[in-house]
């Protein structure tokens, strides 16, 4: 194929995946005029909208394929690929935006897809057995979540780069959006009030003289020799 015919096909798949995503009726020829080629040109090689669509469902599998290949989810550091694995995926579901439910009801193409989700559940299991991931989670939660949050960063999050997306997928896939619960962060009161709660213990157990509430009370302390304190009123 020469090179401005496949710069054509390549304008019209992802013309015609982004066009068809929006508007399940959109007409060849309306995809042409948008791709910018000849609607003779594309009539030519897509005799109808199926035709069409069965090409654009294999070029964004390919573009799975391509984009696990390159990710090298067997050999590189597995924080490594698991960042390149989701900035080539959601770059891939950004060009190829399609009805995934009918994609799949194609035999051939759902094959194939299939063998591209049995390569990242073992990526994960890689992961998880290497310590990136935890393994006290329910089974079926890490690989079906990783998904959700690309289309996520893909669809929502269209002002970002797939890197900086990819950057926000793996933050949250690895720590959640939770604050992590350290003490410097818990609120004055929480603090203050823990360590009224520990003193007051160490002073009745004896391993810590009364004063924090001496002072409260009002009192002087007298320290004797051993462990007691005696308290006396100002």
């Amino acid at each position: 194929m020469r090179a401005d015919a496949a710069r054509n096909l390549e304008a019209v798949l992802t013309t015609g995946a982004r066009m068809l995503a929006a508007d399940p009726g959109a007409s060849i020829a309306s995809i042409a005029a948008e791709a910018g080629v000849d609607r003779r040109t594309v009539y030519r090689r897509f005799a109808c909208r199926e035709e069409l669509l069965g090409a654009i469902y294999e070029a964004r599998v390919t573009a799975i394929e391509q984009a696990i290949e390159d990710a090298r989810l067997r050999e590189a550091p597995v924080a490594v690929a698991l960042h390149r694995y989701v900035e080539n995926i959601i770059a891939v579901n950004r060009t190829w935006p399609v009805d995934l439910a009918r994609m799949l009801a194609e035999d051939a193409i759902r094959r194939r897809r299939d063998a591209c989700v049995a390569e990242v559940e073992a990526f994960l299991r890689r992961a998880s057995g290497e310590g990136l991931l935890r393994r006290d989670q329910p089974q079926c939660w890490a690989g079906p979540l990783l998904p959700e949050l690309v289309n996520l960063a893909a669809h929502r999050q269209a002002h970002l780069s797939p890197g900086q997306a990819a950057d926000v997928v793996v933050d949250t896939y690895l720590h959640g959006v939770g604050v992590p619960r350290q003490r410097s962060q818990d609120p004055p009161a929480v603090r203050a009030r823990s360590l009224d709660q520990r003193r007051d213990a160490e002073v009745r157990s004896g391993t810590r003289p009364a004063v924090g509430f001496a002072e409260r009370a009002g009192l002087r302390t007298h320290r004797l020799k051993g462990p007691r304190t005696w308290l006396v009123r100002s």
